[in-house]
């Protein structure tokens, strides 16, 4: 079999060739380790423009940016292929960049690990209301989340307006035109998936409004929240179809439902408020022929009856350092769902030795494998994960996996 047909094999819960592998979008600093780095990183070119256009710069920077995630897309690609994984995914991240709050003078002496520093005083903003944060990651951009800015209906009916005349379809047609152009230059190389990175459904809604004022106004203006939700879902569902229109088979839903202990809200709520919108989302995939796969950290042992009620065809994640306990997953939806994921990130992949990793690669196929509907992964993806470490994964999933299972 070839990748896609192995990832494709193990959506439809059959057993393929051997136990596929498959990783999160890739993290820059990994990327660079293999395919060496670029000539100029992020934030040098950040700083050559301030320096060149003082007074044009940011809108300079902003113009580019789709494309310079683009570039990084086929270097993702690439890179996972060169790891000897069947799959990967790609996805562009809906964001524009603030003004920032220092001058070219703040920036902090280089060290051997970052060659630019800037302490996180660059901010970022997204189509949905989220400010981040951005993080000099070996000199390339990673947004982390900081608040939100929805913080009353009149902002939201800000926020709402741009995607009822349509200012934000352009990522729509930004995501076809890259998903297809990268798409030519890997497809015989390794399968990948689209994803709305860092924009979905649930976590825009809370994150772009903020956990303290989305619970307020859950049960004070529970209807706004629902207009919120629906809003996203009908621009997911658009978004996802312009990566289908551009070639994409499987799309993943990156929407983290739970934090370490416990879903964010009760299975009710959830069910309530939110399996509609999923349901209007995977039906649109599955009309279209496509798979449609949920990621989401945390402890979703009691979300896992919701997520198939919601249709999706695949679970990434199944966080071990959250309790998830891939047996019991296995047991109650094993043929219901494909799972992926389970590979621990937070010692295993980043500070294991070769046995230990050896070692959760076995208990996850003999856990997990059998019947097929597996897909080894790691669980998250963190600039800490060593690259030794993901090749001994793969290794070890080729080794051990191979069907019929031992």
């Amino acid at each position: 079999m070839d990748c896609r047909e192995r990832i494709l094999t193990a959506l439809n819960l059959e057993q393929p060739d051997r136990v596929p592998t498959h990783t999160l979008y890739l993290e820059a600093n990994i990327v660079d380790e293999i395919m060496g780095k670029p000539e100029k990183n992020n934030f040098e070119a950040i700083i050559d423009l301030q320096r060149d256009y003082p007074d044009t710069w940011l809108d300079q920077f902003n113009g580019v940016l789709e494309e310079m995630q683009v570039v990084r897309f086929s270097r993702v690609v690439e890179t996972a292929y060169k790891l000897g994984l069947d799959a990967t995914q790609i996805g562009i991240i809906p964001l524009k960049m603030l003004p920032p709050k220092w001058d070219i003078a703040s920036i902090n002496e280089p060290t051997e690990y970052t060659p630019m520093k800037f302490d996180m005083k660059y901010e970022m903003i997204d189509i949905f209301g989220k400010l981040w944060a951005v993080r000099d990651i070996v000199g390339n951009l990673s947004p982390q989340y900081k608040q939100g800015t929805v913080t009353s209906p009149e902002r939201w009916r800000e926020i709402k307006q741009k995607f009822e005349d349509g200012t934000n379809s352009r990522y729509c047609k930004l995501a076809k035109k890259y998903f297809r152009r990268v798409l030519r230059q890997y497809q015989k190389k390794i399968f990948f998936f689209a994803t709305n990175q860092l924009a979905s459904i649930w976590a825009s809604t809370w994150q772009g409004m903020g956990m303290p004022f989305f619970v307020k106004t859950l049960y004070q203006n529970r209807s706004m929240i629902e207009d919120m939700f629906n809003t996203y879902t009908d621009f997911t569902i658009e978004w996802l179809n312009a990566y289908m229109d551009g070639g994409a088979e499987v799309c993943l839903c990156t929407d983290d439902l739970a934090t370490k202990t416990a879903p964010f809200m009760s299975p009710k709520i959830f069910t309530e408020l939110l399996q509609p919108c999923y349901k209007r989302l995977t039906n649109n995939i599955h009309e279209r022929g496509g798979k449609m796969i949920l990621h989401t950290d945390g402890q979703i042992t009691p979300l896992l009856d919701f997520i198939v009620g919601c249709g999706f065809d695949g679970l990434h994640c199944l966080e071990p350092q959250a309790g998830v306990d891939l047996a019991v997953v296995k047991k109650k939806v094993g043929q219901r769902l494909c799972l992926f994921g389970n590979i621990d990130t937070t010692h295993v992949l980043t500070k294991g030795t070769q046995d230990e990793v050896e070692a959760a690669v076995k208990y996850a196929i003999r856990t997990a494998g059998p019947g097929g509907g597996f897909v080894i992964s790691p669980e998250n993806m963190l600039y800490s994960v060593r690259v030794q470490n993901l090749k001994w994964m793969v290794e070890a999933a080729h080794k051990y996996g191979q069907y019929p299972l031992e």
